[in-house]
């Protein structure tokens, strides 16, 4: 029986330095960079608000490691997108429980099976969230920000959100249709991470992940 998420909230923000870009990906202090899908179109809500379909809820209430869970239905691989130092939008910043015009670590990647984006994550590292021992967050190339988090000590996942976009909006090329996403709000020794995965209609394509759903939630 998988573990359900409990809702609740953090803070921080401040300035770090020497963050490494990964292998495709920029990562210099620039101005405010927007990510295509955000802020306006997304809607988040809080998990348990909004019914989900049964085999995406599953995955979307999962509080365990998503990577971990993602090996198990093939070849994994994380392909960088972008990461960069600059302004969050004004949704992220306020799930954080950041001050407005903070200045954080962002990173855009597509989880992969066997060679197949699956997943698109989008995380939020406030600067100060980067200090000590969390500065590998900022290091990670095209390794999952995800093992990194639950390695010990383990981060305390502490909000979640969810939405439902249209997918023509995310990096992947030929998508469309709704695209269901989840917004996590992580501590990593006490100091706040934030996580966004939009799970893509390869996953459900894959008959070992889509079980009995219906046919229009597929690719």
């Amino acid at each position: 029986m998988r573990r359900r998420f409990l809702a609740k909230t953090g803070t921080l923000a401040h300035s770090a330095r020497g963050i490494l870009q990964p292998a495709g990906a920029s990562s210099v202090k620039q101005p405010f960079y927007p990510s295509p899908i955000l802020p306006a179109q997304c809607h988040w809500q809080p998990l348990g608000r909004q019914p989900l379909p049964p085999v995406i809820g599953d995955w979307i209430a999962d509080s365990g490691s998503l990577t971990r869970r993602l090996r198990q239905h093939g070849r994994f691989a994380v392909q960088p997108l972008r990461q960069l130092i600059t302004r969050p939008t004004a949704t992220e910043l306020r799930l954080a429980g950041q001050r407005p015009r903070q200045h954080a670590l962002l990173r855009e990647v597509l989880l992969t099976l066997d060679g197949e984006p699956v997943v698109f994550a989008r995380s939020m590292l406030p600067l100060r969230s980067l200090r000590g021992a969390n500065r590998v967050l900022g290091h990670m190339a095209r390794r999952s920000l995800g093992l990194e988090l639950f390695k010990p000590p383990q981060a305390t996942r502490r909000a979640v959100w969810v939405t439902c976009l249209d997918g023509a909006r995310l990096p992947v090329p030929g998508l469309h249709g709704p695209v269901w996403g989840r917004e996590s709000l992580f501590e990593k020794r006490g100091q706040p991470c934030l996580v966004a995965e939009f799970f893509l209609p390869a996953l459900w394509a894959r008959p070992d992940v889509a079980g009995g759903m219906p046919s229009h939630h597929r690719r």
